[in-house]
Order: C-alpha cells, then structure tokens, then sequence
C-alpha cells in the first residue's frame, strides 16, 4: 500500500512539471525587433535563465493536480549587433539651435554713420558695369578677399538700380566708399570709441562695425601700401649697397647705431609690406617707428658735425700764410676723413628719410618733420658748395706749395698728388641724390597722409558669393 502511494505521489509531479512547461511555452511573447539606439535611461535587466524538464509521458487526472501559477517571466534585453549602448547614468545630450540669421531689409545702399552731420563713414551699393570696366584691378591677399567677403555678407538685400540691360553684369558688382578722414580711424577702432561716435547701421544689421574697421584697413593697405612702400624698399636696397662699401670704422660712428638703424629700416619696412592693415593698427609698432625716427635724426646731426669739423680744418690749412709740408700733410688727413664722412653722410641721409617715409606710410608724421628734413636738406646743399670752394682754394695752394730741396722732398710729392688725387674724388652726386630723396619725402608730407583722402573700391563676386576681383574705383 505505502509504495503505491508514492508511485502515485511521482506520477502527480511529474504531471506537474510537464503542464508548466507547456505553460510556459504558450505564454512567451515573440522577440521584439532590433531597435536602432537602446534607451539610455533604463538599464538592462539580467536575462532569467530558463530550464526546460524533458518530457515524461504520464498521464494523470486532471481534477487531482493543482499546480501553482508561473512567476511572470521579464524577457532579456537585446542589444543589435554594431551597436554601442549609451550608459546608463549619461542624459542625453542637449544640441542648442543655431542663431538665426538676421534680417536686413531691402535698400538701395547700406549705410554707416556715426555722430557727425557731415555724411555717413561708410556706403556700400551695387555699381555698373561701366564702372567696374574704367576701374584699375587690384592684387589683394586671400585673407583681404575673406574680410571683403563678410561685408557683403547681406549685398543681396541690395536693390539694383542699373537698367535692365546691365542688369546681368552689375548683379555682383559692389561698390565700398569711406568718407574722408574716416579710413585711419575706422581702422584702428577710435571712431566707436570717441565722444558721439558709435556707429549704427542702416539697415540695422547691414553692415558689421567690426568687418568695417577690418574693411578701411584693407582698403588702406590696398590705396596707400603701394604708393610709400614699393618705391621705399627700392630706396633702402640701393641703401643697403652703400653702406656695405663703408669702411668699418665710418659704420663705427656715432656709437655704431647706423648699422641697427639701417637694420631695423629693412625689417620694419618688410613686416609693413606682408601686413600693412595689422602694421597701421599696432600702436607698440607705431611707437616704435616714432623712437627710430628721432635716433635717426641724432646720428644724422653727429655726421653732418663731424663733417664740418674737416671742411674747417681744411678751411684752416688752405687759409694760412704759407702752405708748406705741415700744411700739406694736415690738408691731406682732413680731405681723408671728409670723403669719408661725406660718403657716410650719403648713406645716413638716406636713411633718415627712409625711417620719416615710413612712418608717414603707417599715417603718422612727426611734429616739425618737414622742417628738420628741410633743414637736413639745406645742410647738405650748403656743405657741397663749401666743399666746392675749398677743393679750389686746396688746388691753389697745392700748386703754389714749395717742394722741400731736403731729403722730405719724396714725400712731400706722394702727399700733394695724394691730395689732388682725393679733391678729383669729392664727387658730388652721392650727397645731390640723398637730398633729393629728403625733399620728395618733404614733398609727401606735406601732401599729408593719403588714407585721409575719400576711398573707394569695387568689388565682383563670384558664383558662391566670394570676393573673385577687386578694383581701385574713383571716390566721389
């Protein structure tokens, strides 16, 4: 009896085991299909391990089992195949929206003013093709094409008022004027600085202060870069030959500062030519060209003493009673030292004019500039008639001078042709051209700065809306 029991009692559970299995196959939902990007919020739960009982064919009633409902199964989470689920603890990333443009109005120009009634600093408007063709075509940098560029960020909002049959060649064609008077300061930001002087566009939002200030520097190194610089870097190479033939101790005047100051020349003058925009917009730079100036000045006045101390002891020696071999050969050392130091004063006149360009290239001139170059300049007429006249008087006396009957005689005629040798020698075109290159400088400075002039360029672009061509155009 007690082994039929439990014969029956392994029936039932094995009839048990077999219903839940089948349960439990009839209730599994079918796998989801594969999302692109797992949630990020909710973490994965572990997958439940799932054990399966063989089958056991028994068969038992169906009244006598009572089996226990099934724990709800979760179903694992998947994750398709190449696809990096986020963490779990990481939000999701917020992308803010991008500004959006602003709108401009539509206008026959654009215009930037300031306080002052006297017109605006600044107008950009379409121009004609008749205009574009009588223009003379610039060669501006690539980085000068991107800034011209970003002023004409809005140029569509232009209205086109040539007729419909220029319409097709004006369509990108612009033109960019600056008041004169307003390049410089424009360009260096003073103009927005300045009591009353903040600038409003109009439209508003048509044209960008800041692309402004960029533009009137470009415009300055493309007007103004050409007319000092080209004709300056020539000066200073013929400079630069002149003093590389001086002897050592001619460079040694003056502290030896003709050497850095013709060094400092070529370098400035080089950083000026591959930036004028930046050069014209950095005080320390200007500042510096200003101290360089007045150095230049001083060694100039050094020389030019220097030199009049030998015209005077040759003046001395031509005027005394008798000129003998005392006379003679104090002549000859001081017509020594004048060549010299007339060469020298060639070569540290032309430098005193090129640091005095320059600086008027960059927009600055020093107070009482031309009157010192004017002065400088009628030092050097005058030291050349006086040393005409001396070589005469030289001449006359060498001529009258009393050849020694004593052993000296040799060396009285080596000294005396020496001397006559020296007066063929003064030549004087060196000293001629310096001072013609002092007064053209003369000449530009009193011509003042060419920025202040009104200023004007004409501008193509191309089919993406890029500055393709740049023409200097007459401003009105």
């Amino acid at each position: 009896m007690g082994e039929a029991v439990w014969m029956l009692v392994v029936a039932l559970a094995l009839a048990c085991a077999v219903l839940v299995g089948l349960l439990l196959r009839k209730r599994r939902p079918e796998a989801p299909p594969a999302e692109p990007i797992a949630e990020p919020e909710k973490p994965a739960a572990p997958p439940v391990a799932r054990t399966e009982t063989p089958p056991v064919v028994a068969k038992a009633p169906a009244a006598e089992s009572t089996p226990h409902p099934p724990a709800p199964r979760v179903p694992p989470a998947t994750t398709p195949a190449g696809v990096v689920a986020a963490p779990a603890t990481r939000p999701p990333r917020s992308v803010a929206p991008a500004a959006p443009a602003p709108v401009v109005a539509r206008a026959p120009r654009f215009v930037l003013r300031d306080a002052l009634p006297i017109g605006p600093v600044m107008v950009l408007e379409r121009a004609s093709g008749a205009a574009w063709a009588q223009a003379a075509p610039l060669e501006p940098t690539p980085m000068q094409r991107d800034a011209l560029t970003a002023l004409l960020a809005h140029a569509d909002r232009l209205d086109n008022p040539a007729g419909a049959e220029e319409a097709a060649t004006a369509a990108a064609t612009f033109l960019v004027r600056l008041r004169g008077g307003t390049a410089l300061p424009l360009a260096r930001g003073e103009l927005a600085g300045a009591p009353g002087g903040d600038l409003q566009s109009e439209p508003p939002q048509a044209i960008d202060p800041t692309q402004a200030a960029g533009v009137a520097a470009i415009m300055l190194a493309l007007h103004c870069g050409p007319t000092y610089l080209s004709g300056l870097r020539a000066r200073v190479t013929e400079t630069k030959s002149l003093a590389a033939a001086l002897h050592p101790k001619l460079m040694a005047q003056g502290d030896g500062k003709l050497k850095s100051l013709l060094q400092d020349l070529t370098r400035y003058l080089r950083e000026a030519e591959e930036n004028y925009a930046g050069a014209i917009r950095k005080p320390v730079f200007i500042a510096r060209v200003g101290d360089t100036t007045a150095q230049a000045e001083q060694l100039w006045q050094t020389v030019a003493e220097a030199a009049e101390t030998a015209r005077a002891q040759i003046e001395a020696q031509a005027a005394a009673p008798r000129f003998g071999e005392v006379q003679l050969e104090r002549s000859l050392s001081a017509l020594r030292d004048l060549q010299g130091l007339r060469r020298l004063l060639e070569v540290v006149s032309r430098v005193l004019a090129g640091w005095h360009l320059l600086r008027l290239a960059l927009g600055e001139s020093a107070t009482g500039a031309v009157a010192s170059l004017r002065a400088a300049r009628a030092r050097l007429e005058a030291g050349v008639e006086t040393d005409r006249d001396l070589a005469r008087r030289l001449d006359t006396s060498l001529e009258g001078a009393a050849v020694p009957d004593y052993v000296g005689k040799a060396e009285f005629v080596a000294n005396r042709n020496a001397a006559r040798e020296l007066l063929g020698k003064l030549d004087e075109a060196g000293l001629a051209e310096a001072g013609e290159f002092i007064g053209r400088v003369v000449e530009s400075i009193e011509a003042g700065f060419a920025g202040r002039a009104p200023l004007a360029l004409l501008l193509q672009l191309d089919a993406q809306g890029r500055a393709a061509e740049v023409r200097a155009a007459a401003a009105a």
